[in-house]
């Protein structure tokens, strides 16, 4: 039963620590030498997390042992491993070539927590550090439960006694949620880019291998396509690790690229995109590319049917403390009692509502039977919006 996770990164944690640390070993019945000694143990275990290992995290847990129950704490960090660690819990005094300088105090401090310990298992390599100590308490397997809601409400209790402590906590799980959705946004785009890849490979063999010229032509059509989606996949990726993304040329890739996924022999979709010259961030330039994406696509699967031509007009411009991003087109229009597009439940405009919400904005849009017009509104100040 895990009772708590705590980040260890800096010497404000070592002190949580050891608050923690006392609650625990008190609610577990340890008596007062007992409590000081594990304490003693935790608090050299997150210095080596800090010191040695650049920070980590320590878990708190409650595990049965035959009729008993153990109170666990595992010591996890991404630093260099321990070298040689054998010398290190084996040697009596400070270890060769350390001169009793910082790298000594890591295995002196290591072998005083084994001895504090019932048990200490050491996992440790290139990839980081856990150290797992287990403290024998006099509590009953059963009382498992019970005890985990004490000690829960208590440091409860004490997250609310220091309000700046738990902010502070809770800034830190909102950075490591941020951080893992970055982590399975990347693997997805990585996975992307592999499968689009596969994909055009199939195509070439298939290509090679079709018996009529009428298939190699539809073959390739579909390889082309795939080849610009991919282009703009990579052509987004770019700008997103940018400090600085200039819009236009940004756009005009994704209208180019939109142009050739749509066009047919059977409808040639024209894209004109103008306005200022602008520069932002490469996350809000993706945002805006992403949703400017979404509605050209939009118009070239809907606003085109049954015409052998298309046009699209994207523009931007500064308005008021807002950035525009217009996409029109001379398209079908909206017939009367259609659901608003802004309305829709689709993934798209789901997404699209998600990025102007997020950068201070709004989403209009108007035209009857000669076409329709989109408006997205972005917060200069939330765009950190530059000229070039």
């Amino acid at each position: 039963m895990r009772i708590t996770t705590l980040k260890i990164e800096a010497d404000d944690d070592i002190v949580r620590l050891r608050m923690v640390g006392q609650e625990v070993a008190r609610r577990c019945g340890f008596g007062k030498f007992a409590e000081t000694r594990i304490v003693t143990a935790l608090l050299e275990l997150g210095r080596n997390i800090v010191q040695h290992g650049g920070g980590g995290r320590m878990i708190l847990t409650l595990e049965p042992r035959d009729a008993g129950l153990d109170l666990v704490a595992e010591a996890i960090d991404h630093g260099p491993g321990i070298s040689d660690l054998d010398a290190r819990l084996s040697a009596a005094g400070p270890l060769p070539g350390t001169n009793g300088g910082p790298a000594a105090g890591l295995g002196l401090g290591l072998r005083g927590v084994r001895r504090i310990a019932d048990r200490m298992d050491v996992d440790t390599g290139p990839e980081g550090t856990r150290i797992r100590v287990i403290f024998a308490t006099s509590c009953g397997a059963g009382e498992a439960a019970a005890l985990g809601s004490e000690i829960g409400e208590a440091l409860a209790v004490l997250r609310r006694a220091d309000p700046a402590a738990m902010l502070a906590q809770q800034n830190r799980d909102l950075l490591d949620a941020l951080e893992e959705r970055d982590l399975l946004m990347a693997e997805v785009h990585h996975r992307t880019k592999n499968n689009l890849a596969l994909v055009t490979g199939l195509m070439r063999l298939s290509r090679s291998a079709a018996k009529t010229e009428e298939t190699r032509e539809v073959l390739r059509d579909l390889e082309l396509r795939v080849k610009a989606i991919t282009a703009l996949h990579d052509r987004l990726q770019r700008a997103a690790g940018a400090d600085s993304t200039p819009l236009l040329p940004l756009l005009r890739d994704v209208a180019e690229q939109t142009r050739q996924a749509f066009s047919t022999p059977d409808q040639e979709v024209a894209v004109a995109v103008t306005g200022e010259a602008l520069s932002l961030s490469g996350n809000a330039a993706t945002d805006l590319a992403l949703a400017a994406g979404e509605l050209m696509t939009n118009a070239c699967k809907h606003a085109f049917a049954g015409r052998d031509k298309g046009r699209l007009h994207v523009a931007l411009a500064r308005e008021e403390g807002m950035l525009k991003l217009t996409v029109a087109d001379d398209g079908c229009g909206l017939a009367p009692g259609m659901e608003r597009p802004e309305r829709s439940d689709s993934l798209g405009w789901r997404m699209i509502r998600t990025m102007v919400q997020k950068h201070g904005g709004f989403v209009r849009t108007s035209g009857g039977s000669t076409g329709l017009t989109v408006e997205l509104g972005f917060g200069e100040a939330q765009l950190g919006l530059r000229e070039d």
